[in-house]
């Protein structure tokens, strides 16, 4: 599986990490929405691409529009064959410093002696990581991270419903190529990606907090506090990067969704990063620009609110194969 599918589930500095699901909290109410006009029916589920495998998250309303619709829509299609390949391909091609350069050397020394206890603190190879690109560092610590912390890949909303799509014999759908995920970040300019890796390393003692707020909005289903924790830090401290992984990407959504309330008929499921749903700046902003208005849709959020690449063996053993060489 690709690295991107998890990294996406937060997108940006604000990344953190939290125990498994605490005792008591093992159901969530993610959130949906539903347009409709004549012909077509669309459904909007934000999802979260890694979650602990205990937690119940499927609601009747979620079971009620999946079962209906003939098409289903996800990011990007993790599970094809080629996958971890081209993941893996791009890592090792794109993802490491040219000549020799290692981030100890490209950051500040406060920052380059944090990134080595942040490194060790995952139990991966610091010589692994250190000739990285900032990006391919701060998605490699920030995955390790979240499954150390005992969250699965494999009970992602996404890996579960594609499955199930495939499963059915619905008729599946990706908004985007493995290729074009990989290029949100390998075309990152040099000023960026470092912004990204140094706001990560200064933010990291806050990850845990953080990330129990994040799933907690998740699982209860409340929006403001999911856009809160999703996208204000990379709003506000990494624009470009917020412009790049979540507005640009939302409006070539939107374009889509506009195109099938155009001209699909019947009842279509579609599943995507929480954070593309949240906010001003979300798909459902933009499409109610075009007259698509979507509705809150589906059970009452949870709380009184209202609102890989490679799995951890294959991470460590790649930063080993590294360093090695």
């Amino acid at each position: 599986m690709g690295l991107l599918k998890y990294i996406l589930i937060i997108a940006g500095a604000a990344l953190a990490a939290a125990a498994t699901a605490r005792a008591g909290e093992d159901v969530a109410t993610p959130a949906m929405w539903r347009a409709a006009d004549a012909d077509t029916e669309v459904y909007l589920l934000g999802t979260f691409h890694i979650l602990p495998k205990s937690l119940q998250w499927r609601t009747q309303a979620l079971e009620t529009a999946f079962e209906k619709s003939d098409i289903v829509y996800f990011e990007v299609e993790t599970d094809a064959p080629d996958s971890q390949p081209k993941t893996l391909g791009v890592l090792m091609t794109e993802g490491f410093n040219p000549d020799g350069a290692l981030l100890s050397d490209m950051l500040g020394a406060p920052d380059a002696a944090s990134l080595r206890e942040i490194v060790a603190s995952l139990g991966l190879p610091f010589e692994g990581v250190n000739p990285m690109r900032p990006w391919n560092a701060f998605l490699t610590l920030s995955v390790q991270f979240i499954i150390q912390q005992g969250f699965d890949p494999g009970a992602g909303v996404d890996s579960k419903m594609l499955a199930e799509a495939r499963t059915k014999g619905k008729s599946i759908r990706f908004f985007e190529t493995i290729e074009e995920q990989l290029a949100l970040f390998t075309g990152l300019s040099p000023e960026t990606e470092k912004d990204l890796l140094v706001l990560t390393i200064r933010d990291w003692e806050h990850q845990a907090e953080s990330f129990d707020d994040l799933f907690t909005a998740w699982r209860t289903g409340d929006t403001a506090a999911i856009d809160g924790e999703m996208n204000r830090v990379m709003r506000d401290q990494a624009p470009a990067v917020f412009e790049r992984l979540l507005v640009e990407r939302n409006r070539v959504w939107a374009d889509e969704i506009e195109r099938i309330m155009a001209t699909d008929t019947g009842a279509v499921f579609i599943a995507v990063g929480a954070a593309h749903l949240v906010g001003d700046r979300s798909v459902q902003s933009m499409l109610a620009g075009r007259g698509i208005e979507f509705e809150r849709y589906g059970d009452a959020p949870a709380a009184a609110n209202d609102n890989a690449p490679a799995a951890p063996d294959e991470i460590g053993d790649l930063l080993k194969a590294v360093g090695e060489n």
